[in-house]
């Protein structure tokens, strides 16, 4: 799927104003740091062959921009099953108890999200003194992507979680198969 197609609101769209927003913000949030990251990787490549140069800043900037694009995309690929899943056993059961195993796995799943949210806060709040090599920052303003990104997460899986127990299919995305990848 090209950047065109993630980033058109018919991509994913639902019939609540709130998911629609959430949604967008979501993806223009993702696209942007994709397109600043590659941006910066490029440029630092170029200054280091053609320059003999190399920005050392980039490399860590790139690195925690790296970490909030997989915590705040997590949403998205959980929304249209493209995480690592065995669905066999559900397959194999009748209607009944395959809604019931999809329903204790999404609660599995939520419970899993708020341990990490809470860890996350936690974990965050410990290293905030501690400061990055290069720029200085915050080690806790990147731990931050971790119970923002669960939160996130939790939100696309509360809004696909229904449909899915009902079943057994995510949400679907024109030409856009997580099981082709």
């Amino acid at each position: 799927m090209s950047v065109e197609q993630y980033a058109s609101p018919r991509a994913f769209s639902s019939k609540r104003p709130w998911e629609d927003w959430l949604l967008a913000a979501n993806r223009w949030l993702l696209i942007t740091l994709v397109a600043v990251m590659s941006v910066l990787v490029i440029a630092n490549v170029g200054a280091r062959y053609v320059l003999s140069y190399s920005l050392v800043w980039v490399e860590e900037l790139t690195r925690y921009m790296m970490i909030w694009t997989t915590f705040l995309g997590a949403g998205f690929a959980l929304r249209v099953g493209g995480h690592i899943a065995i669905d066999n056993l559900a397959k194999a059961f009748p209607a009944k108890a395959a809604r019931t195993l999809r329903a204790a796995i999404v609660l599995t799943i939520a419970a899993a999200l708020i341990v990490l949210v809470v860890l996350g806060v936690q974990y965050s709040d410990f290293a905030w003194e501690q400061e990055t090599p290069v720029l200085g920052w915050s080690y806790g303003q990147v731990y931050l992507a971790i119970p923002i990104g669960a939160v996130l997460t939790l939100l696309h899986l509360l809004t696909v979680a229904r449909q899915w127990i009902q079943s057994g299919e995510w949400e679907k995305v024109d030409n856009f198969d997580p099981q082709a990848l």
